[in-house]
């Protein structure tokens, strides 16, 4: 036989199989798309996640904000279902109508998912006034969406952004803690409130014993405005069938460089090792032996010697992150870093 023609019998037969045990094709879950469409969440922002979520609530920017976004969850989309945002300049800074269309966005989709659309200014500097972003589904418009730019600050500084701020475990059991991580940029003052910090690093962590459901809440601020995110914690129960490896504690003491470590997870973590970065490069490396279940330790890097003196007038970006080589399957792999300016 020719072998093009094994190769394609091959295929038919391979496919054949497939499609009796898994399918070729993925088919989507019929409720995903059922509609009718509709949307949620739906705020303007100065940053989304690479899925498209906004990542803080934003409404007021100033002039020279580079990039504003509108953000929406579309959700049980059937195929091909259109989008459109239309945005507009309502008033200038005088309070006179002006209403007119800077840009027009359309995108189609199907199932459910969030969608973003990101515009700088028309012309070097957003104008002053207020602004409106029309929202159509299919044609029909849904939704409007109101934003303000306020005046330049001297600093001149954007809107402080929350990249994120969530807690691990959202759920557990009563005298269990409970670790709050949160990262932002553009923000002069970082408070977490009821009761966990205030002027707080823009990233960083911290542990707290809740006694009973709560909320927190993280307040960004700078010179140009202040940016807020809320998590709730439920004090319920809480099991992972995972470790959890996470840092809670950076120091010096003389030429030796200390953290903590801790499983946070009830399952036991197997050795590990947790790296220390110094102003973006990888300076040590520290190994860690097995870790209980909600076991915490303080450990060192032993061939590393700490030369930048205390006397410095500057500070340093510290990154230590625990299970370095991401060798552990962890619940969360986006919180092993403890980072600070040192």
């Amino acid at each position: 036989m020719h072998k093009s023609l094994t190769a394609l019998v091959f295929l038919v037969v391979s496919c054949f199989i497939s499609v009796v045990v898994t399918g070729c094709v993925k088919v989507k879950n019929p409720e995903e798309t059922k509609g009718p469409a509709t949307l949620s969440e739906v705020v303007t922002s100065t940053a989304v996640s690479s899925q498209g979520k906004a990542l803080s609530d934003v409404t007021k920017f100033i002039a020279t904000t580079p990039e504003i976004y509108l953000s929406a969850k579309v959700n049980t989309a059937p195929e091909d279902t259109l989008v459109e945002a239309k945005w507009i300049y309502v008033t200038n800074e005088e309070n006179k109508e002006v209403n007119e269309e800077l840009y027009n966005d359309s995108t189609t989709v199907s199932g459910t998912r969030y969608i973003s659309f990101n515009h700088g200014p028309p012309s070097g500097t957003w104008a002053k006034g207020s602004y409106m972003v029309a929202v159509f589904l299919n044609g029909k418009e849904v939704i409007d969406v109101p934003f303000m730019v306020k005046e330049v600050h001297e600093a001149d500084v954007p809107y402080p952004t929350i990249h994120f701020f969530k807690a691990l475990p959202e759920a557990l059991n009563f005298g269990q803690t409970v670790l709050l991580s949160w990262s932002t940029s553009n923000a002069d003052k970082v408070d977490v409130a009821p009761a966990v910090g205030t002027s707080l690093p823009g990233t960083g962590n911290k542990i707290v014993t809740p006694v009973n459901s709560m909320e927190y809440k993280l307040t960004a601020t700078n010179s140009a405005g202040t940016t807020t995110k809320t998590i709730k914690v439920v004090v319920t129960s809480f099991y992972s069938d995972k470790p959890e490896l996470v840092i809670t504690d950076f120091r010096v003491q003389g030429t030796t460089a200390y953290y903590k470590i801790k499983n946070i997870a009830e399952i036991p973590s197997r050795s590990s090792k947790t790296f220390l970065y110094i102003q973006g490069y990888n300076r040590a490396s520290g190994f860690v032996d097995a870790m209980a279940a909600g076991q915490e330790r303080e450990e060192t890097f032993p061939n590393f010697e700490w030369t930048y003196g205390s006397q410095r007038t500057y500070k340093l970006p510290i990154r230590v992150c625990a299970d370095g080589l991401n060798e552990i399957k962890e619940y969360d792999e986006d919180n092993n870093c403890l980072e600070m300016d040192w």
